[in-house]
């Protein structure tokens, strides 16, 4: 076993609770996990060993109850061998979070004590934290393939687990798989030399050949930042820097390391306002299509849906965003899913700091954060203006927290941080949010620790009128977090390139049906700027402004059924369809059936399914196969389907 550096105990129980959980973490904590699957691709299993360093921080205990989600667990034990009895049960009979596994400890343990022990379980194609993949399913069509997704309490469906953010540990892992169902495996750890002790090694057999592959993550990191990702991949560098490679299926490799080269760009304009990047080198993964989500932070290996891909670069903010969290997210953690704003919140600030140091269009980074902000807005009216789900703080009690996923805590956290840095000053700020990192550096706090830490570091620095600034900061503090509904204070992003591009959606509504004569001006816009265009004629669709004579003229003009951009044309099939178009359904069928990103296709299936439910179910039923088990609960809900079609 490798000798680990184990982080200073923190008392989570000055930190609000977790309630998605159902591990008794506050009085014992898992500080190294040890991970040994045998991948089985081609029938969707995976035989796994979990070994566990867990350390009693209360002041005794004789169980360990863990995290699980349709796991077949099969024994569990102490590293001498002794088995112990275990029992599983679910809290909340009705709800999704998963079930608890209780483990009966040979004795009482008493705080400082360890207890080491192992569980022997498997994973199968009912998890929701891996997508098993057909080789049909890939670029390639030569092999299978596996990915990951944990984020936010879906890693109990990996292994049993302290399933919360609250908890960091290292992890170590060896990963044994056959070299014809997988090129190569990565994980969220550093690739290592050192062979880790293998308890199942499988029997050799003619037709293939057991490959292994060793991990290591020497930093602790919460349970739902682990990750795996294996089939026909390969890793290349994506600059001379030695910090910064790309891993995708090989027939993509050259069109993606060439849209790609900024990377190392990217990563130094973080790091000049921020401060050092620690995790060592940078890999961002580009998924098959139907990846649920645009990215995904795992350290040592983001994973990103190939959407962002465009050709233009147009889509690379979701990379900059990705590697802002290995700052806000990775490094400090939020303690629980209520504080999720602290993770995104704080990322998006960096993201949007770094991306105007890097491209410097002050009116990009104003358009975005509109854009954004229309997006919360969507949101917080699908949730109710009066749902705490529109707030900073959801309460997801006896709720899986991905029911509170949403653009909130990314843009309202963001307006936030905004607000703040205006009371405080620019600079005052960044020093600020430098000291903060190094203040809790690898560790999980909540919202009021870091309200804590601002106004005790201000006061420290003897900032000038710290009184007034200490009263402004407080006077709204707790209607922007727990307050449901809009910012109460209004954040004023506008720009004259807002200005043109509404002008623009006003002339082709204005010319009812005709070509405008400023039509070629959409060539000139920004990509901002062509999104606040598709936003706008969204808006005016849903205010039945947007005739089919007039959809007719803008597809004609700007060819936006055949954009490759999707970030544009989930927006104009939205639009469209909320203006009654029914001429373009194969073309938007082929679309949901082409992208799996749950920000694209959920806006497409709800406007989708007012127009026509049937055709709507249709389209799903097509392509329900190729969508991640998360984006498809989430299509079934919308649709109005009480269970998936798939036995």
């Amino acid at each position: 076993m490798i000798l680990l550096v184990i982080s200073s105990i923190i008392c989570l129980q000055a930190y609000e609770i977790d309630v998605n959980t159902f591990s008794n973490y506050l009085d014992v904590q898992n500080r190294h996990l040890h991970l040994e699957w045998l991948l089985n691709m081609d029938k969707k299993y995976i035989n796994a060993t979990s070994s566990y360093s867990f350390q009693v921080v209360g002041r005794q205990i004789n169980k360990i109850s863990l995290d699980i989600y349709k796991l077949n667990i099969y024994s569990t034990y102490l590293k001498n061998g002794v088995l112990l009895p275990h029992t599983i049960d679910s809290p909340y009979a009705d709800s999704d979070q998963g079930q608890r596994l209780n483990i009966q400890l040979d004795r009482t343990y008493y705080r400082g004590e360890y207890v080491e022990l192992s569980i022997k379980y498997s994973i199968d194609s009912k998890s929701r934290a891996i997508s098993f993949m057909t080789k049909e399913q890939t670029s390639t069509k030569t092999m299978p393939y596996l990915f990951s997704q944990c984020e936010d309490a879906n890693c109990r469906a990996l292994a049993p687990l302290q399933d919360t953010p609250a908890i960091k540990q290292t992890y170590t892992a060896t990963i044994i798989y056959k070299d014809t169902e997988a090129k190569d495996v990565f994980m969220s750890a550093d690739e290592s030399k050192e062979q880790f002790k293998i308890l199942n090694k499988p029997q050799d057999e003619a037709t293939f050949t057991w490959k292994y592959k060793y991990f290591i993550q020497k930093v602790p990191i919460p349970s739902y930042l682990i990750a795996i990702v294996a089939g026909n991949i390969q890793k290349v560098p994506t600059s001379t820097g030695g910090r910064t490679f790309l891993v995708s299926e090989p027939d993509k490799l050259a069109a993606y390391t060439e849209e790609l080269k900024e990377m190392e760009q990217f990563l130094l304009a973080i790091e000049q306002y921020i401060g050092p990047y620690t995790w060592g080198t940078y890999t961002l993964v580009i998924q098959p299509p139907s990846f649920p989500i645009g990215g995904m932070e795992n350290p040592l290996l983001t994973f990103a849906n190939p959407s962002i891909m465009t050709g233009t670069g147009s889509g690379l903010a979701v990379t900059i965003h990705e590697m802002a969290h290995s700052w806000f997210g990775n490094t400090i953690t939020c303690v629980n899913w209520a504080n999720m704003w602290i993770n995104e919140g704080f990322t998006v600030f960096l993201e949007r700091k770094a991306s105007l140091i890097h491209y410097n269009i002050p009116d990009d980074i104003k358009l975005n954060a509109i854009i954004g902000n229309t997006s919360m807005y969507q949101d917080m009216l699908g949730y109710g203006l009066e749902s705490n789900f529109s707030s900073l703080h959801p309460d997801t009690t006896g709720l899986n927290p991905d029911d509170s996923f949403s653009e909130i805590p990314y843009e309202k956290g963001y307006q936030f941080l905004n607000y703040l840095e205006s009371i405080v000053g620019e600079q005052d700020f960044k020093m600020m949010l430098r000291a903060y990192l190094a203040q809790y550096k690898y560790q999980s706090i909540d919202q009021q620790e870091f309200q804590n830490f601002l106004l005790r570091y201000l006061q420290e620095q003897g900032v000038d009128d710290y009184s007034t600034k200490r009263y402004k900061i407080l006077e709204n503090w707790n209607r922007w977090v727990y307050s449901p509904g809009l910012p109460p204070v209004f954040v004023d992003f506008s720009t004259n390139k807002l200005t043109q591009a509404l002008d623009y959606s006003n002339a082709y509504i204005t010319a009812d049906g005709k070509q405008p004569t400023n039509w070629q001006d959409y060539k000139t816009f920004l990509h901002s700027q062509k999104q606040i265009f598709l936003e706008d004629l969204f808006k005016k669709a849903e205010n039945n402004q947007l005739k089919l004579t007039v959809v007719e003229q803008i597809d004609k003009d700007l060819k936006l059924t055949q954009e490759n951009d999707f970030e544009l044309k989930f927006r104009w099939f939205r639009a469209i369809l909320t203006a009654g178009d029914k001429n373009r359904f194969m073309q938007i069928a082929d679309f949901l059936g082409a992208v799996g990103r749950g920000k694209m296709v959920y806006p497409v299936y709800r406007a989708l399914n007012k127009l026509d439910h049937d055709f709507a179910v249709q389209t799903f039923r097509s392509h329900e196969t190729f969508y991640h088990p998360i984006a498809r609960n989430n299509i079934i809900n919308i649709l109005g389907l009480k269970d998936s079609f798939i036995q």
